[in-house]
């Protein structure tokens, strides 16, 4: 049987000297060996190039490679220095302030090799951990939003507490979805919780680093649901560390679906899906070469769409009147997402 091939992961730092030796330790312990790591220090101010060289010199790990730059060039440009280094077909991007547990790259890369169809992104579940590795919640909640509200809770989604460590374990429900179509309200989760397909990645990637300093996530995302689908793994295969200093997630863990950040998404999201915009028109040719004139074509169309719903627009209105009646129908009716445990099933 064919051999899996090996994967590449990039940890880009800035400013995380208190976490970021976890996230490379959390690396070296993968169950998947055949790795390459780079870590990125972004021109961090504070100590982190004292506690990434502590760290990799005591680990002594000839997969791991670290480049410090001079500047500072945002996320973007911190990933695409550490990209520059790497020639391996899957890309994953552990934010240096988060953990991936054991089997993270095991699983999404089995996922990716599933038998039914394949796509240029993986994401999964994760807990939210605080600046201690405290557990504050078992999920993410924007994590497959868009189920019904009325559910009954399976008891096999409730964790367990070591008493001898007093760790809490959470069982594996092994269940999948298959992503093929892409909406405004389409949500994944942070990046550490995705695994690439190399090409895709460098196909898309090709925006200025000042365009896009943070929020690769959103943009990559979108892409790849806009142009192959994704798969999304129900279990919390990392741990998303809420510390108070995060770049984005700067809010506390209320419950419910809580905002994790006291920053305005909407002006965000409206720039990344401008940025999605005009690549799909700078690189109409290569895109199309890649994924044919209809996807292309949909793809551009939905991008236009999801925008001019946001405008104060006559059009816009009627984009949101009609999308309105659309949420209620489904409310009433049924449609909302779904999936079966154990198995990887299609929206249809």
């Amino acid at each position: 049987m064919p051999s899996a091939p090996p994967v590449g992961v990039v940890i880009a730092n800035y400013n995380n000297g208190a976490f970021v030796g976890r996230a490379i330790e959390s690396v070296a312990r993968q169950s998947c060996r055949n790795l390459r790591t780079l870590v990125v220090d972004d021109a961090s101010t504070d100590n982190s190039d004292e506690e990434i060289r502590s760290c990799l010199s005591r680990l002594g790990d000839s997969r791991f490679d670290y480049i410090r730059l001079d500047t500072n060039v945002g996320q973007t440009g911190a990933i695409k220095r550490g990209l520059s280094r790497l020639d391996t077909p899957f890309v994953g991007f552990l934010d240096s302030d988060d953990i991936w547990y054991e089997r993270f790259i095991e699983r999404h890369l089995c996922v990716h090799m599933n038998a039914d169809f394949p796509v240029a992104l993986t994401y999964c579940d994760s807990h939210i951990i605080d600046g201690d590795d405290q557990l504050l919640a078992g999920t993410a909640w924007w994590f497959e939003q868009g189920a019904s509200a009325n559910k009954a809770f399976e008891a096999a989604i409730v964790p367990r507490i070591d008493a001898a460590t007093g760790e809490f374990a959470f069982p594996a429900n092994g269940r999948l979805t298959f992503h093929p179509h892409w909406t405004p309200l389409s949500a994944t989760n942070s990046m550490a919780s995705m695994m690439f397909r190399r090409s895709f990645v460098d196909l898309v990637l090709v925006v200025p680093d000042n365009d896009l300093r943070l929020y690769l996530d959103y943009y990559l995302s979108t892409f790849a649901v806009l142009l192959t689908g994704s798969i999304a793994i129900h279990d919390a295969l990392y741990a998303y560390r809420m510390h108070g200093a995060n770049k984005h997630s700067n809010a506390a863990v209320m419950g419910g679906s809580y905002n994790s950040s006291t920053k305005d998404w909407e002006p965000i999201s409206n720039h990344i899906l401008q940025l999605v915009q005009r690549i799909l028109e700078e690189e109409a040719s290569s895109i199309r070469a890649a994924f044919g004139d209809w996807r292309h074509a949909h793809s551009k169309a939905l991008v236009k769409r999801a925008l001019d719903a946001r405008s104060n627009s006559s059009k816009g209105a009627w984009i949101r009147f009609v999308d309105a009646l659309s949420t209620r129908a489904q409310a009433l009716f049924g449609g909302g997402r779904s999936g079966l445990a154990g198995q990887l099933h299609r929206e249809h």
